[in-house]
């Protein structure tokens, strides 16, 4: 992570410190909570949405060769998460996705692909999808992103993504456990179950 008064970088191929100690939680998570209003959960992204994320958002723009150890390594998160989806214990996953995130691309091919990769993890058991509609006006969505992270022990911590660094707080509990609770308004407040689906095919079918 990125001290004060250091020069201000988002390189998660050169290892940051909260990111990296967020991939080593992350293996170890028995449920997790994600709240993104501006971009999809990073183990949820397609290489092509991935790709136009990191080299949209991220400023000066990444060269050819930092572009690809960035999804690199982002492709390789979303693989071991996928894998322990797949898995004999896989974790329990709430997110919270916001509808402006879903229809902000360049691409609308590759977004129509992104939409159909949510659809068929949105089938697995333990993964739980909902979608913050336009219609809904400001929430607590818009906040700012962050994840939880629960151990099956009990412990909690909450990884936050920016543009200039990357924080994870714990085992702050009563800090990290008001971040689960938030998320877990926001999907009392979101469309979710077949409503999101419905909402993620609608939304798919207008790019």
């Amino acid at each position: 992570m990125e001290k004060s008064g250091s020069p201000a970088k988002v390189i998660d191929a050169r290892g940051p410190e909260a990111f990296e100690q967020l991939m080593r939680v992350e293996r170890e998570s028995s449920q997790i909570f994600y709240s993104l209003p501006m971009f999809l959960p990073g183990p949820f992204q397609s290489e092509g949405y991935a790709r136009e994320m990191l080299s949209g958002i991220a400023h000066p723009a990444p060269t050819g060769g930092e572009l690809a150890d960035r999804l690199r390594v982002r492709m390789n998160r979303a693989a071991a998460f996928r894998e322990r989806l797949d898995g004999d214990t896989p974790p329990r996953v709430w997110a919270v996705l916001d509808e402006a995130a879903l229809r902000r691309t360049r691409d609308a091919a590759m977004m129509r692909e992104q939409i159909d990769h949510l659809l068929e993890l949105s089938q697995k058991d333990t993964v739980h999808l909902a979608v913050m509609p336009l219609s809904a006006g400001p929430t607590a969505l818009l906040g700012g992103s962050f994840e939880v992270h629960e151990a099956a022990e009990g412990e909690t911590s909450v990884f936050f993504e920016g543009r200039y660094q990357d924080e994870i707080i714990g085992p702050d509990q009563a800090r990290a456990e008001y971040y689960r609770d938030l998320v877990r308004t926001l999907l009392a407040t979101a469309a979710s179950e077949s409503a999101a689906t419905s909402l993620l095919v609608d939304i798919r079918d207008s790019l």
